[in-house]
């Protein structure tokens, strides 16, 4: 039995420029779908905290405008930037790229890579909730100020996060990095040593970008910040490991599924 990966995705160079334009609409798309999908989430929060005032003047229409526009003036200037920037540095969307050339389905979305980034997704979020269990037993991390949303609430949560922090950080940053780093050095193909420079710099403010988030539940002691930077360096990486080996799309695929396994079935916060 052959336990190995797939190999990489070979990026179409040529038809990531062709297709740029097209590529970016679906990505757009995409963005300001899971943006919105991320209100069920982001209410339940204010609901269980001391923000719960701030739903008596916004209601969900409201909200729904709001992460919509806001998404998709934000989502426009990045996803260009992103796909402008990642296919310089080789990485990008070869998935979306392949399919609008043409490609049958079947042929573009390869079931081995399909079901090693569901896979690696699991494992991902299985191995987190093990270091918390393992984290909560020697250096506990305290007792939450707020209960976390429910699973429903959690479940649009990673759905969202799934598509528009990829578009951010492996789309948007990590390429952005690469590319950097390509200029800087004067080289025109970037090495596993670049790309795992980026990936490692990316997921770091990748974990940085958490903290604020946790502080609707904890305080911020020096272990829930070091907790929330090593658990978000450790998927990020792994993200930005899938998003360099098999495309954007399945970077997004293994980030739904880990949260899910995170925050859904396990539910570390209460």
């Amino acid at each position: 039995m052959n336990l190995s990966l797939p190999k990489p995705i070979i990026r179409n160079q040529k038809n990531q420029t062709e297709f740029r334009w097209k590529t970016f609409w679906c990505l757009l798309t995409m963005f300001v779908i899971a943006a919105i999908a991320n209100i069920p989430h982001s209410r339940a929060v204010k609901e269980l905290t001391s923000k719960a005032s701030e739903l008596e003047n916004s209601s969900i229409l409201q909200s729904i405008i709001s992460n919509g526009v806001t998404s998709l003036i934000i989502g426009s200037i990045l996803i260009w930037i992103g796909l402008w920037v990642s296919a310089k540095a080789n990485l990008g969307a070869p998935l979306i790229v392949e399919k609008l050339s043409g490609k049958p389905f079947s042929e573009v979305f390869n079931k081995k890579i399909v079901f090693a980034s569901i896979f690696i997704g699991i494992i991902l979020g299985v191995f987190i909730l093990g270091l918390l269990k393992i984290q909560e037993f020697i250096l506990p991390i305290g007792t939450a100020k707020a209960k976390h949303p429910s699973a429903i609430p959690n479940l649009f949560a990673s759905f969202s996060a799934g598509i528009t922090e990829e578009i951010i950080f492996r789309l948007g940053i990590m390429s952005l990095i690469v590319t950097v780093i390509k200029y800087i050095i004067k080289t025109k193909k970037a090495s596993n040593r670049i790309v795992w420079t980026g990936n490692i710099i990316t997921a770091l403010l990748f974990g940085l970008i958490h903290i604020p988030m946790s502080s609707n539940y904890f305080d911020q002691t020096p272990i829930v910040i070091g907790t929330i930077i090593l658990g978000n360096v450790i998927t990020g990486t792994t993200f930005g490991w899938i998003f360099w080996r098999y495309g954007l799309i399945m970077a997004m695929i293994v980030h739904f599924i880990s949260d899910v396994v995170l925050h859904v079935i396990g539910s570390p916060f209460g």
